[in-house]
């Protein structure tokens, strides 16, 4: 986002404008993903009750090792600047719709068998904290702290999502949610 801000000679106010609509596909796109499954969640819950209870946090934990051991982490393209700003929001947006945060869902289904209302707070808390990381990340860079290097951060993007699923994960055998 930010690279086609400056690229775009957008203020600050106009980048993070466009951050937020973007996020909000984004994450539009992963609660309808994750909504699917955490009903699925919920009616695996409602059927066998006395599986689901060790079968989520399990399922958290084999993903989570496998999403750590995926390889290293990953960058979003950034769409040519040359395109009228209306096609570069409408882009940009599309872009994050069609690229769904794949790492949360077994977050959702987790969640699912817990009931509705736990799907419905994992849906909120994940909405306002991506979109506001989001948004606060493209306002920070922008004013200047973008002179941090954080590449190294993003190259072990995998291992640091796999970490979290595993304790997560781990978590659910002992919380009783």
């Amino acid at each position: 986002m930010l690279a086609v801000a400056r690229a775009e000679r957008w203020p600050l106010r106009r980048a993070v404008g466009v951050t937020l609509v973007a996020g909000l596909a984004h994450v539009l796109s992963t609660v309808l993903l994750g909504l699917g499954l955490g009903l699925l969640g919920w009616r695996l819950s409602a059927q066998f009750s006395h599986l689901a209870r060790g079968a989520a946090p399990a399922l958290l934990v084999l993903i989570g090792v496998l999403y750590a051991l995926s390889g290293p982490g990953h960058a979003h393209p950034d769409p040519a600047p040359t395109r009228p700003r209306g096609r570069v929001v409408l882009g940009l947006a599309a872009t994050m719709f069609l690229a769904p945060c794949l790492e949360i869902q077994t977050f959702f289904l987790a969640a699912g068998t817990h009931g509705p209302a736990a799907l419905a707070l994992l849906m909120g808390v994940y909405l306002l904290a991506s979109v506001s990381a989001m948004c606060a990340l493209v306002a920070l860079a922008h004013r200047g702290l973008g002179r941090l290097n954080l590449d190294g951060l993003a190259h072990h993007e995998r291992r640091l999502t796999g970490a979290v699923l595993v304790l997560v994960g781990l978590a659910g055998f002992f919380v009783d949610w």
